[in-house]
This record gives C-alpha cells, sequence and structure tokens, in this order.
C-alpha cells in the first residue's frame, strides 16, 4: 500500500483495500441503541404508565418513535412485473395474404360490413 512521505495513504487508497464490509453498523449508534434500549428496559413500568396517559394520537406518534431505536429500518425494495398482452384473435386467410396486397382498403364500406356480418354469423 502506497503512502506519501509522512506516511499518510496516497490518494485513492487506504490501509483497508477491501473497504469496510458490508452491514458494518455505526458504533456509535449501535452504542446509542443498547442505551435507549436498557433505559427502557430498566423503567419500563414508567413508560408503560407514561405511555397509557398519552391521548391516541400521541400514543401512535410516540409509538412510532421508540420503534426507531429498538427495530432496524427497513429499506425499500424496487420491483418489477412481466405484463402479457391480451393474445391477438386468430386470423383466416384464404389464399394470398390480404394485409400484402391491400385487399382490405380496395373493399368499399358495404363490403366491409356484408364481411363483418358473415364473420359474426359463424
Amino acid at each position: 500500500m502506497a503512502r506519501d512521505k509522512k506516511g499518510r495513504f496516497q490518494s485513492g487508497t487506504s490501509g483497508n483495500p477491501s473497504g469496510r464490509q458490508k452491514g458494518a453498523g455505526n458504533k456509535e449508534v449501535k452504542a446509542l441503541r443498547e442505551r435507549i434500549n436498557q433505559l427502557l428496559d430498566d423503567n419500563f413500568e414508567q413508560v408503560l404508565k407514561d405511555f397509557r396517559s398519552l391521548e391516541p394520537k400521541a400514543r401512535v406518534q410516540a409509538f412510532i418513535k421508540l420503534m426507531e431505536f429498538s427495530l432496524p429500518r427497513l429499506k425499500s425494495i424496487e420491483g418489477t412485473a412481466l405484463v402479457q398482452s391480451a393474445p391477438s384473435p386468430p386470423q383466416i386467410i384464404i389464399g394470398d395474404d390480404p394485409a400484402d396486397s391491400g385487399y382490405y382498403e380496395k373493399m368499399s364500406d358495404a363490403e366491409r360490413q356484408e364481411l363483418i356480418q358473415r364473420l359474426n354469423e359463424m
């Protein structure tokens, strides 16, 4: 590991090339959580009495704030869904492909209506 003349690591390098391990918590935050949990444990009866004396709205707010110190914060996750479109109806093609020849475009409105009516009667 490269160091400068004063013994400091050069820019872009550190004494731990692997970096901080994933999931390694902050020691101060961990210690604070432990102290708060201990305080709540030692004074549980009083906390419970005070908690029950609160108005419902204030009780919920206090409950949420206390949970932040005793439960790990959840991370949001991203999800994706595969959505399939509805299948297209089957096509009946007799002879050459009409779509290629412009067959339907050449039909009059009356001929199209007659064709639709015949297909609906099938």
